[in-house]
């Protein structure tokens, strides 16, 4: 067979070749098919299975990883050539039956770098071609590395690692299947320290020892993730085991033994095994040998060296001049259209340009000129344009950098096309340009217009300094040292209110400096001047502060060499005092990657903080740090594309998460990033994707056929929907999941399948377990017509309040912050698949309070003793001692009192009374709207949460549009607080608990605005319905009384919040929202 198979680079024998059939072309297939395929195993053994009728490659794949533990990545590819595909001979669509392939050999094979399609992003610009080349090269280079690393086994099923641990856990029981056996593990107990337990224990002869290509590792057994060795994490930090405590179920894990990366894949070649750097640029001789490649200094590329010229040295007398040329549109009909165009430096206009009127069928070619100095170009300066119909229902932008990667100013001819403005999206243009638009021509296939332009610009071969010359000036700049002050609240030993006025005044001038809509004249914080003594996450307001100076200095019309040298000595401090500053906070590391501030050097600061991150919190903030690069960074081949790219392809959960988001994304650098991704991530995961893609389709079919019908009430549309599920296999709906990598959906559980009675009949979808299908179940919503993007930062912010609270309820020594170290909140998993769809993880055993009320025959949601009933109801058992391993530390006694009388246990008590707690504060802050009793739900154990998050600060629904139905987001109802003082009166020890945790945790998010505030600043610029423009985080300053010249110190800020809870009780608005909310929603009979 293998003289038979096309020459390719080598094979690796540890790989799976399946001989399935052979096909001798005959009428009657049948007659030579074979009944069995043929699996050769890398122990040389032959696995037989039996063929079936429509089986499909995915079947064998399956049937591979379940009997016979093939868990490394393997292909199917054809040599037959009887059909064509866009991948040549990759078979992606392996839903395809056996006998529609027409194989002779389906079987695995690899060449030197993988079955490759056609070249990458051919659309991109003829500026871009180089730093595309140089990209591709990095990560060829960091997949050779990462597979010589990272065993395959731990690359496609890495862990889900959780930001904090389980605080009220001792001790805890694993059970290792293998050994039948369970160990107890700590708070401490890490991976290594576990297995090594097992290998030392007593019974370890019952183990099954490979060769010395293999090492032990852990792996849950019902759920594809391995438990990682090499890490220092805590098992309690694991987001699996931490469900399964919650669960109160069995820990199940495998020791496995996987086969270790080898040092080099190709046979005779030498791997030095570095890591290769995001900040070190790569550049290709003329030869194809690996040794010829070179490494060069970092973000600048020194090319023709002795033919540029260096830019500040350059006289005042050479402007910056070039030539534009508009051809017509062969596709278009005649329009006339209004061309503006200016030059902008973060975003601060330095030239505008008269507008000018083109006719789309002629041709338009005018030469600009401008009375701004070579000299004073900075590299991020961008020529922006704009086209504009008369009737402005067609806009398109342009943003071009007037650099080139490597430093140096554009000249030559080049030729881009425009992008066309989503008039829904047409927010904050300056003069109609898009100054904060993404840089160069994107790819849309569903542009009809395309409208190019040639821009040729008439200037010597200038560049900016290199990066060695810039350290050679620094070297030679005095500058103190910044303070190390972290936060705002270590200044409170100084001054009692320092922490009021470094957050007050440095949001406020950070947001009148950001504000895209006034120019608002703010104050300057005190230590603005004096940047020794500023606070660490005052970084942004010092930089804005130094290039408004060098932004008038541009301005100014000084055109003197003076002028330019203040210019220049202005920027070097500026870096002189990024590379003295200590490391700040994450999130105050995305104003540092906005449009605003576009010198490559604070941009690389921020980035060298965010490779700090580890994979899992790498993945929280993942949605910021893909925006800022699709949108704000001037080339393709850059640090942060870099880390982003690396990031994926070497963590699973990463790299899909990252293929959702920019599967709709048609911005030049968010294609880029999402065809490198596609190609390098390998088949198998490639194939999953694949496979998941096809299963969004699916349903999207299903929505369409089932609305086309005009059937609307709930349950017409589930029986429709059965009906159209049963049409597929039930086997063929069998994927990864697109919320989580470890989770394997097997078949579809159709009969279990619902349609909710809401407004936008979301389908109900229900998968076994493909890992444990007898006992466990996967469900999840798809949904389709709303955005859901809001739902998922709403969720990411709360995730980032209960990781404050907790952290400081260990590390604050000054007050006793215990309370907060488990607030009991509830997270649940949302995916976007476009703008209209997507999935949302349900939350097991867990209920609406609308449901609840429903279960009790109640016509009205306003009964004060329902809730607290129901849980009775729930947990009249809970009085036993809990069947479980678990120890667990908890500040309850149990419950006093005779049993019979059939009150709330008050571990449940108290998990309701935190819960409620931390979501009145974090609504309040975010703002949170439409709280009807279907919005808010409620599990059996105590732990209230919400859901839905369409509105979101201080977007209140109104009856009609004109009349509010709620005035407060903090939802805090009769029935509610009936639960919270344990069906006593008012004032009770337990509702000043609820009050003393409500207050504790908005002052700790007051101290924390600035994470809040950049953590959602990028955002703004994924344009979400109600967060578009920087003006809309001016209810969160409201909320948090952050706002005005002089904002409230904390102890008045507090004082006023507790007001906002105390009216929240005596809501008659709120009542009687949920009285129509109740009746609109009765059960149906």
């Amino acid at each position: 067979m293998l003289d038979e198979l096309p020459s390719y680079d080598y094979y690796i024998p540890s790989e799976c070749y399946i001989t399935a059939f052979e096909d001798s072309r005959s009428t009657n297939s049948t007659s030579t098919a074979l009944h069995t395929i043929d699996v050769l195993l890398p122990n040389g053994l032959v696995a037989c299975i039996k063929r079936e009728q429509n089986q499909t490659l995915a079947d064998i794949r399956h049937t591979l990883r379940k009997n016979y533990a093939t868990t490394w990545p393997f292909h199917f590819l054809s040599i037959t050539h009887t059909f064509t595909n866009d991948t040549g001979d990759l078979l992606l669509d392996e839903q395809q039956s056996f006998d529609t392939l027409g194989l002779v050999y389906p079987f695995v094979r690899v060449s030197a770098k993988g079955e490759l399609p056609s070249p990458l992003c051919k659309w991109l610009s003829s500026i871009d071609q180089s730093d595309m080349e140089s990209l591709t090269q990095f990560i060829e280079q960091l997949v050779e590395w990462r597979d010589t690393i990272i065993p395959q086994d731990i690359l496609h099923a890495p862990p889900s690692i959780s930001q904090t641990i389980l605080s009220n856990i001792d001790s805890f029981l694993v059970y290792v299947e293998r050994l039948e056996k369970s160990f107890s593990c700590t708070q401490t107990t890490t991976c290594q320290e576990l297995i090594e337990r097992i290998l030392n224990d007593e019974n370890k002869s019952r183990l099954d020892y490979y060769n010395a290509s293999t090492g032990p590792m852990l792996k849950f057994s019902y759920r594809n993730e391995f438990l990682l060795q090499s890490e220092s994490y805590p098992l309690l930090q694991y987001s699996y085991i931490q469900e399964c405590l919650q669960k109160n179920i069995q820990i199940n894990l495998q020791l496995v033994y996987i086969e270790l990366p080898k040092k080099s894949k190709k046979f005779g070649q030498t791997n030095n095994n570095n890591e290769p750097d995001i900040f070190q640029s790569t550049t290709t001789t003329t030869t194809t040998t690996a040794t010829t490649k070179q490494n060069i200094s970092k973000n600048f590329n020194k090319e023709n060296d002795s033919n540029q010229q260096l830019l500040p040295i350059q006289p005042l007398s050479s402007l910056f001049k070039f030539t534009f040329r508009l051809p017509p549109s062969p596709n278009a009909k005649q329009t006339l259209f209004q061309l503006y165009s200016g030059i902008y430096y973060g975003r601060r206009c330095l030239f505008s340009f008269e507008p000018i009127t083109w006719n789309n069928t002629c041709i338009e070619q005018i030469r600009q000129s401008t009375t701004l100095p070579i000299a004073n170009l900075l590299p991020g300066t961008l020529l922006c344009f704009g086209l504009i119909n008369k009737q402005q229902s067609e806009i398109y932008f342009l943003n071009v950098s007037l650099f080139r990667s490597n430093g140096s100013l554009l000249n030559g001819s080049y030729e881009f096309t425009f992008n066309l403005v989503n008039p829904i999206q047409n927010i904050a243009n300056t003069k109609h340009l898009y100054p904060d638009g993404f840089i160069g021509s994107s790819y849309n296939e569903s542009i009809l217009n395309n409208y190019g332009i040639k821009l040729t610009f008439h200037s010597q071969s200038y560049r900016f300094y290199y990066n060695e010359e810039i350290s050679e000036k620094l070297i030679h700049i005095t500058m103190p040292t910044p303070t190390a002050v972290t936060t705002a609240k270590q200044q409170q030993h100084h001054n009692e209110s320092s922490d009021d006025v470094a957050n007050g005044e440095a949001l406020n001038y950070l947001f009148g400096t950001l504000n895209d809509e006034t120019q608002l004249m703010v104050q300057e914080p005190s230590w603005l001047s004096d940047c020794s003594s500023a606070p660490i996450d005052a970084l942004p307001c010092i930089l804005h502060s130094i290039l408004a100076d060098v932004h008038r200095l541009i301005l100014s019309g000084n055109n003197n060499n003076n002028n330019t040298i203040t210019i220049y000595d202005k920027l070097f401090s500026m870096y002189k005092l990024i590379d003295l500053w200590p490391p700040m906070s994450f999130e105050m590391c995305f104003f540092l990657l906005d449009c605003t501030l576009p010198d490559a050097h604070i941009r690389s600061y921020a980035v060298s903080q965010l490779a700090r991150l580890p994979n899992h919190l790498f993945l929280f903030y993942l949605p910021q740090i893909i925006q800022a690069a699709i949108q704000f960074e001037h080339y393709i081949d850059t640090p942060l594309i870099r880390l982003i790219l690396k990031r994926a392809l070497c963590h699973r959960g990463i790299g899909q998460k990252l293929f959702w988001i920019l599967l709709n994304i048609n911005t030049r650098n968010g294609r880029v990033m999402f065809e490198l991704y596609k190609t390098y991530c390998g088949l198998t995961i490639s194939n999953d994707l694949q496979t998941q893609v096809t299963l969004t389709l699916k349903l999207n079919t299903i929505n369409q056929r089932i609305r086309s019908t005009n059937v609307k009430d709930s349950l017409s549309m589930k029986q429709a929907l059965l009906t159209r599920l049963r049409e597929s296999d039930k086997n063929s709906w069998r994927c990864v999941s697109p919320l989580d990598t470890g989770c394997f959906l097997g078949s579809l559980l159709i009969d279990e399948c619902h349609v909710y009675d809401s407004f936008m009949r979301p389908f109900k979808l229900v998968w076994e377990n493909l890992l444990n299908p007898e006992q466990e179940r996967f469900e999840l919503i798809y949904k389709i017509g709303d955005d859901l993007r809001q739902d998922v930062l709403t969720l990411q912010v709360f995730r980032l309040f209960d990781s404050i609270w907790k952290k400081n309820s260990i590390n604050n020594t000054n007050e006793d912050l215990s309370q907060l170290s488990n607030l009991h909140m509830t997270f649940y998993d949302v995916m976007c698949t476009s703008e209209t769809t997507g999935f949302i993880r349900i939350v097991p055993n867990a209920y609406t309070i609308l449901n609840i009320y429903h279960k009790f025959n109640t016509t009205t949601t306003m009964k004060r003793n329902v809730i607290y009933d129901w849980l009775v109801t729930e947990n009249n058992t809970s009085h036993k001692p809990p069947v479980g391993k678990t120890a667990r530390r908890t500040n309850t006694t149990g419950i006093t009192g005779d049993t019979s009388e059939l009150t709330v246990p008050n571990n449940v008590l108290v998990k309701f009374r935190k819960s409620c707690a931390a979501y009145c504060t974090a609504g309040f802050v975010m703002g949170l709207g439409d709280r009807h009793p279907s919005n808010i739900m409620l599990s059996p154990d105590g732990r209230l949460f919400h859901v839905d998050f369409g509105h979101i600060l201080g977007d209140y629904v109104k009856f009609g549009n004109i009349f509010p139905r709620e005035t407060t987001s903090i939802v805090l109802v009769e029935p509610f607080l009936y639960v919270i003082n344990n069906r006593k009166q008012n004032d009770t020890i337990d509702y000043r608990d609820f009050i003393q945790i409500c207050l504790q945790t908005f002052r700790l998010l007051r101290e924390h605005a600035t994470s809040l505030f950049g953590l959602l600043y990028l955002i703004i610029y994924a344009r979400l319905p109600l967060l578009n423009s920087i003006s809309n985080l001016n209810y969160l300053r409201q909320s948090l009384f952050l706002i005005g010249d002089k904002p409230y110190e904390t102890k008045h800020a507090i004082k006023a919040y507790k007001r906002k809870i105390l009216s929240a009780q005596n809501d008659t608005r709120r009542f009687l929202d949920w009285i129509a909310h109740a009746f609109v929603h009765k059960p149906q009979r």
